[in-house]
């Protein structure tokens, strides 16, 4: 069937009006005495047919013309100017234009075929515009007065004026703060503070199918201005919003002169706040309440469950209120880099049926705009004023309550500081190589000579006499993690050095003394900490033949800074710690030498003693800033192990001994890990759990003695301890002189 041509002769290939519904704008452009009619249609009054299809069928006949010159690119142009005929210009991958594409004479059209989209800066002198797939930014000004017609797959941002109508396929998207005549959207419109929303000079109409996101953000939301009619016929609004709670405002999505039917349904991606649409005979308005999901619902662990039942109080303050978001804008479209024009060569003419054929593709099957509209529902209750409230006194709280689903338990486990559950553990290991410093001291003595025992004697370890003294220094270094689950690991590492010195009492007991200085590096998910550490200790030995008592205890004074980081959408804070604790050790071991000659195997058996104890401090930043309570813990615990030496004496006289020695630990008592902290700028007090102690544990010590001479001994050693909840692991050089 031929096409039936509405419209003067002139514009019988301009492809996108019609498409667009516009054929009333389309018409408004001429008396409709310039409108050729057909002989036969002067008596017969023929029904009016489906503007899309009309579109179509016009859109085929411009591509089948044999007067249409296809030119295609691609390549990154400067500048182009079309022949004076008919030109459908199509611009496919790696096409773009930093400068002005002219179409020239005739009825032109241009089709934007690349994936990768683009951007067009000037565009002159084209009726329609095609967006068949990628993203592209438009920033003409007056151009494409037929219309533009974006395909399902295409998304086009408008940051000039398209003096036509604009149809949005479903699947399709259009955003931007330009001009344009009617809008018609059956795909997505986004509208945020980065791009704007669009001014509309005629209708908008918003299909069944469509979606409009909305932003709102903390200096309000984007306007749609519509100088005709807004039809809301069915679509979804869906909110995108986050950030500090402002107080209460109400938010105008669309201003008409007239807006008829509603949203269909109101999709919100905050966690604890619910939409609502409020509208009037010109605009549509939108507001906010607190729903009744539980804060604790999104809390991701325990800790997080803790600090949102902390907070519950101050939702007393949220009533119904407007809200504010960080924008989230798409990602623009990248401006190709500019390159020398070409003379550009035509394609053949089949290009044009596999167009074509793209076009029929994507055709509505329905009419766009029907001739009978809902009226919008008006409430009186809709127009009076929202409730102004005063937000939450905490901005943390505030950006908590407004977050999304996704945000939400994010910042929940971040105020809540979980990792200071940790430090006591952390603590308590990092200081665990000074008491194995002093044990590994007094190991190496044996007052007792080789002959006293004959065969069943056990090696000297120790350099010098039996009326010897000692002095010895020992370098540490130390590491381990401390791993609780879904409240993620806290990392810690420390260096040191000990100085000890020994002498003899009588001929059974050596004592001594150390001091030495640490220092623990923290590390976990948004925290970071150190521990300045000062070690005083004083240890006892009794030799009775091939039984070892062995006595110590330490004290150790601490200085610790804490930096954690508080940082998801609409929210930001650095907070800083200061504290002071201290620990104290204490244990006593009993061994019995089973070895021969050289060669030493000692079954051993320990108890110890642990505590820990750290005063309450206040961090200071911004309103995530905790108050942590102060803390004490103490323990028992037992070993009971096996250690194997062997001396072996090198030709040049000197003795190298390995050593070996493992054993098995338990801790007694309570070995949960608690900490009582609370928001200091409201909120109540909660506790916090981090890692128990290992009940049980493995701790193994490996190491290597060379004996220079009688005076001078240097060692190295490496330990390491493996629990259910943490693994440390440390290595150990000393130097020892004997006078």
């Amino acid at each position: 069937m031929p096409t039936q041509h509405l419209f003067a002769p002139k514009h019988l290939a301009l492809t996108i009006s019609l498409a667009l519904g516009g054929a009333a704008l389309a018409n408004a452009e001429q008396s409709t005495e310039a409108i050729e009619q057909p002989p036969s249609m002067e008596t017969t009054e023929q029904p009016e047919a489906n503007p899309k299809q009309q579109a179509m069928e016009r859109l085929q006949g411009f591509l089948t013309d044999a007067s249409t010159v296809p030119i295609t690119f691609t390549t990154p142009e400067t500048v182009f100017k079309g022949t004076d005929v008919n030109d459908l210009i199509t611009l496919t991958d790696g096409a773009s234009f930093t400068g002005r594409l002219d179409g020239g004479k005739g009825d032109n059209v241009l089709f934007l075929n690349a994936a990768d989209g683009g951007a067009l800066n000037d565009t002159r002198n084209f009726n329609g515009l095609f967006v068949a797939q990628g993203n592209w930014t438009l920033s003409s000004k007056g151009d494409f007065h037929e219309g533009v017609l974006v395909n399902s797959g295409g998304a086009l941002t408008n940051l000039g004026s398209i003096k036509g109508n604009v149809y949005v396929q479903n699947g399709g998207s259009f955003a931007g703060k330009g001009t344009v005549g009617n809008l018609e959207v059956g795909g997505l419109l986004t509208v945020n503070a980065a791009l704007g929303a669009p001014r509309v000079k005629g209708n908008l109409h918003l299909a069944p199918g469509a979606e409009l996101a909305y932003e709102v953000t903390p200096a309000g939301g984007q306007t749609i201005k519509v100088d005709g009619t807004a039809q809301l016929d069915g679509a979804t609004l869906k909110v995108v919003a986050a950030g500090e709670y402002p107080q209460s405002s109400q938010y105008k999505i669309i201003e008409a002169r007239e807006v008829k039917g509603e949203f269909g349904r109101i999709e919100n991606d905050l966690a604890y706040m619910t939409a609502t649409a409020q509208y009037n005979k010109k605009s549509v308005g939108l507001t906010y309440a607190r729903n009744d999901v539980a804060l604790e619902s999104l809390a991701p662990t325990e800790n997080a469950a803790a600090l949102a039942g902390s907070i519950t109080g101050q939702e007393a303050l949220i009533a119904t209120t407007a809200l504010t978001s960080t924008p989230t804008s798409p990602m623009p479209a990248s401006t190709p880099t500019a390159a020398v024009i070409a003379v550009p060569v035509p394609v053949p003419v089949p290009v044009l049926t596999s167009v074509a054929a793209l076009i029929e593709d994507s055709a509505p099957a329905t009419s766009s705009i029907p001739n009978e509209i809902l009226t919008a529902q008006t409430s009186e209750a809709a127009a009076q004023p929202v409730p102004q409230l005063t937000k939450p006194a905490n901005a943390a709280v505030a950006a908590l309550l407004t977050s999304d689903k996704t945000t939400a338990p994010i910042a929940l486990d971040q105020l809540a500081a979980g990792s200071n559950a940790n430090l006591a553990k952390a603590t308590l290991s990092s200081i665990t190589p000074v008491s194995t410093s002093m044990l590994s001291a007094m190991r190496q003595l044996d007052n007792h000579s080789a002959s006293t025992y004959g065969s069943r004697s056990s090696p000297r370890q120790a350099a010098g006499s039996e009326d010897s003294g000692r002095v010895w220094v020992q370098a540490l270094g130390h590491g381990g993690k401390v791993d609780r689950d879904a409240d993620g690991i806290l990392r810690h590492a420390t260096q040191g050095l000990v100085v000890g010195a020994d002498w003899r009492l009588d001929e059974h007991w050596h004592v001594g003394l150390i001091g030495g200085k640490s220092q623990t590096k923290f590390d976990a998910r948004q925290y970071d900490g150190d521990l300045d550490s000062w070690h005083l200790g004083a240890y006892a030995m009794r030799q009775d033949g091939p039984l070892s008592l062995r006595l110590g205890a330490t004290y150790a004074s601490h200085d610790g800074s804490s930096t954690r980081r508080v940082a998801f959408k609409g929210f930001s804070d650095r907070l800083k710690g200061n504290y002071d604790a201290n620990t104290q050790q204490a244990f006593a071991e009993a061994g019995f030498n089973l070895g021969r000659n050289n060669v030493t195997l000692e079954p051993f058996a320990s108890l110890g003693y642990q505590r820990y104890q750290r005063d309450s401090y206040n961090e200071k930043g911004g309103d995530a800033a905790l108050k942590v309570y102060g803390q004490t813990r103490d323990n028992f615990s037992s070993t009971f192990g096996l250690r194997v030496a062997r001396v072996n004496t090198l030709d040049n006289g000197m003795h190298l001994t390995p050593r070996l020695s493992a054993g098995w630990k338990h801790t007694y008592g309570d070995i949960a890990s608690d900490t009582r902290q609370q928001l200091r700028k409201g909120g109540k007090r909660f506790e916090v759990t981090g890692a128990a102690l290992d009940r049980n544990s493995l701790a193994v010590d490996a190491g290597l003695d060379l004996g220079l001479s009688a005076a001078h001994t240097l060692g190295v050693g490496l330990t390491g301890e493996l629990g259910n909840d943490s693994r440390t692991y440390g290595v150990a050089g000393q130097w020892r002189m004997a006078f």
